[in-house]
């Protein structure tokens, strides 16, 4: 049988703004010149990137600054890809001087469809998935701060945490978090974390970690959208500079992903085997007696109790009870 495979490459916030200061910057930095290159190169003569996942990520602070930076982010991000050779710095001079009036006009056009999204409800369906992640995130400091207990018992306490209040078992969050809790050092995010209470604001450094563990998730759920007619499903790439997502991306690898073509659900397959990994950390025993959770009467259960109200509480109260460890 004969299968065909739709393409998108998105950029994130961080290399769509390497795009935009290229355009609207006066004397652009060599080091932004050369990355906006390597993204045309990847890109190749004639193609967009789509900076949909750049404005699901700056939808967090949606105030005029933030709509101006996406607006002319996405105008200079049209004009590139029409270009049929490698930009240089004169790009930027020719784009103010000739080209941007007209594509600001199409990405104001763009960002009036993506308003009527935001007010239709995805800003609130984006901060639920990325207060699940959040909360992973949180209980895990708080388990490694409140108790002196081995990685391995703090391990199975995040587990039944996942199970027994976010109910869900996110494979992909459980990786990082265990690689914070055991002093792994496999990401960046990771390292990052493993001082968050010594600076200055550990909860909006919490909240942006979440977003860039987000980042891969929001991969896979873009793997279920709708293919163009003619086409059977749709592989989504990522462009970013980005060092954590990159970590987090190669930390969690995936093997394969099974897509459910009636509903679009997205099943991803990571390069290792959840329960094998979470023998290899916590011993035999340990693993016996989490293995019922891994199973699909375990599933069910988590499916029919899951809501985001639930999730959004008990986020809301792990951070006062962590605000309260930071202080002490």
């Amino acid at each position: 049988m004969e299968f065909v495979c739709g393409m998108g490459t998105y950029l994130d916030s961080n290399a769509a703004s390497l795009i935009r200061s290229f355009a609207y910057s006066d004397n652009p930095s060599q080091e932004v010149g050369t990355k906006v290159g390597a993204i045309w190169e990847f890109l190749g003569a004639g193609n967009i990137a789509n900076p949909y996942l750049y404005l699901w990520e700056a939808q967090r602070h949606w105030n005029d600054k933030t709509i101006k930076a996406c607006h002319e982010a996405f105008a200079a991000n049209h004009v590139l890809a029409q270009e049929q050779t490698m930009p240089g710095v004169e790009w930027g001079r020719r784009y103010r001087a000739e080209l941007r009036e007209d594509a600001e006009a199409v990405a104001g056009t763009f960002l009036t469809d993506f308003q009527r999204r935001l007010d239709d409800g995805l800003g609130d369906a984006l901060a639920g998935e990325v207060e699940m992640v959040e909360s992973m995130l949180v209980r895990t400091k708080i388990i490694e701060y409140s108790s002196r207990k081995s990685s391995e018992h703090k391990m199975r306490e995040l587990v039944e945490f996942m199970h027994e209040e976010l109910s869900t078992i996110m494979v992909r969050e459980l990786i990082v978090c265990a690689d914070i809790l055991c002093r792994g050092g496999q990401s960046r995010l990771s390292k990052k974390l493993n001082s968050v209470r010594n600076g200055p604001d550990p909860f909006g450094v919490l909240r942006n970690c979440a977003w860039d563990l987000f980042l891969p998730r929001a991969l896979d759920m873009l793997a279920g959208a709708k293919p163009v007619e003619g086409m059977d499903f749709y592989l989504p790439h990522i462009i970013t500079f980005d060092g954590d997502v990159k970590d987090i991306v190669t930390l969690t690898e995936l093997r394969s992903i099974a897509l459910h073509r009636p509903s679009g659900t997205v099943l991803p397959f990571f390069n290792l085997d959840p329960f094998s990994w979470i023998s290899e950390r916590l011993g035999e025993k340990r693993a016996d007696e989490l293995h019922p959770l891994f199973q699909e009467a375990a599933y069910a259960a988590r499916s029919a109790r899951r809501s985001r109200e639930s999730i959004r509480a008990r986020l809301a109260s792990d951070r006062e009870v962590l605000r309260a460890i930071i202080s002490q």
